[in-house]
């Protein structure tokens, strides 16, 4: 078990650090596209993968503070005194006053709540974000998670069901459902590993709804700032476009391609 968690929790971190990188620059394509019912725009493709962005920034606070909180007692501060610990029979609360857990991190205030899966199901929690503030983005709803490994396969995953609003710095809000399952790959050589992206989720953004059905493994090499491999099926208002991550380089480029086979080149870098 203890072995397990270390490697979730380094998974949650590199996932994170995976994603992070396709944030919405704020010099790409000024105004907003929307609107635009013929295309797929840069700026919409950088909106959902920036709610990645911010729902793994969740997901590694999930991390750091899970099972650290302890599962017993009733109230608590940790010694920095950033966040109080509100403890139940099922979970614990944890409330964040404009802090930070380490040098550097993103502010935090708001509260996450989180609940066991139950004996039967260690490896399975929910959590209830309230308002919680990461940074600039606030982040509300319920995420459900579960953790499994393969020996055979060396891998560790982590599935997650969603039910979100994600508030992002620009004031863009964003309604998330879906499910995801995260996967990373060992390798021998550590630094070779590979981090995997797939299943199906739907979000709503500023009136306009898109369906992501990830049709080939989305895959990013631990040397690379980018997913450098996979195909994502992304369905805008009744457009369908196919959105090609590439063939496994490390590159900033992802391929927008139309029904009529249109292709159109996006960069993911700021």
């Amino acid at each position: 078990m203890h072995n397990l968690i270390l490697n979730v929790k380094r998974f949650l971190v590199l996932t994170t650090g995976a994603f992070v990188v396709f944030s919405c620059s704020d010099d790409a394509d000024e105004g907003n596209d929307f609107d635009n019912e013929g295309k797929v725009t840069s700026t919409e493709l950088k909106t959902i993968l920036e709610t990645e962005s911010v729902t793994g920034a969740t997901d590694q606070l999930v991390s750091e503070l899970y099972g650290s909180s302890g599962k017993s007692g009733k109230t608590g501060k940790t010694d920095e005194g950033c966040y109080t610990v509100s403890y139940s029979e099922t979970g614990y609360t944890l409330s964040f006053d404009d802090c930070t857990i380490e040098d550097g991190g993103e502010q935090l205030s708001g509260s996450m709540t989180v609940v066991y899966g139950g004996d039967d199901d260690e490896y399975a929690f929910s959590v209830t974000y309230d308002e919680l503030r990461v940074g600039k983005s606030y982040v509300d709803g319920t995420r459900k998670f579960k953790i499994y490994s393969e020996e055979e396969s060396q891998s560790v995953s982590w599935i997650v069901d969603s039910d979100l609003m994600v508030t992002l710095e620009d004031g863009t809000e964003v309604d998330e459902e879906g499910t995801k399952t995260m996967s990373i790959v060992f390798n021998d050589d550590f630094s070779e590993s590979v981090l995997t992206v797939d299943g199906k989720w739907v979000l709503k953004i500023d009136g306009n709804t898109y369906s992501v059905d990830i049709t080939e493994l989305l895959e990013a090499q631990f040397g690379c700032d980018y997913i450098g491999k996979g195909v994502m099926a992304l369905t805008k208002n009744g457009l369908e476009v196919d959105v090609d991550f590439g063939d496994g380089d490390c590159d900033a480029i992802a391929t927008v391609i139309y029904p009529d086979g249109t292709e159109e080149e996006v960069s993911l870098e700021d």
